[in-house]
């Protein structure tokens, strides 16, 4: 199994995204590390094959994401956090479980988008 690569608009951005898995499964994304490649293709295959819609995709200033001067962002944490949940928004609405990884801002936008973004799981309870 092999990904499709493509880009999204998100919250007034383009993101690079890889796509593992069935459009109609349950949403997991993948953000962080220096690009999506920092996710493995054996894990974004395995949870695929597990029943999940899997998006691993590039953060601002990396990849094929928008790139405007990484040396001095002039986007947030909770720019971020927004990107996510407009992915999310853009790929369907549906509840969506992120996963972040590698440089802070992966790992800290993952926190920021559990606790405010309409689409997780523990906010449609």
């Amino acid at each position: 199994m092999t990904g499709h690569t493509t880009t999204v608009k998100a919250n007034g951005v383009t993101l690079g995204v890889e796509s593992f898995g069935d459009d109609d499964a349950p949403l997991v994304l993948l953000a962080g590390g220096t690009t999506m490649l920092s996710w493995p293709d054996a894990l974004c295959e395995r949870l695929a094959a597990g029943g999940r819609r899997v998006m691993r995709y590039d953060l601002r200033d990396s990849g094929a994401s928008t790139t405007r001067d990484p040396e001095a962002p002039a986007y947030t944490l909770r720019d971020l956090a927004a990107d996510a949940v407009a992915l999310a928004d853009a790929l369907g609405g549906r509840p969506a479980h992120l996963a972040g990884i590698g440089v802070r801002a992966g790992r800290r936008s993952a926190g920021a988008f559990s606790r405010t973004s309409p689409t997780t799981p523990e906010r449609q309870r």
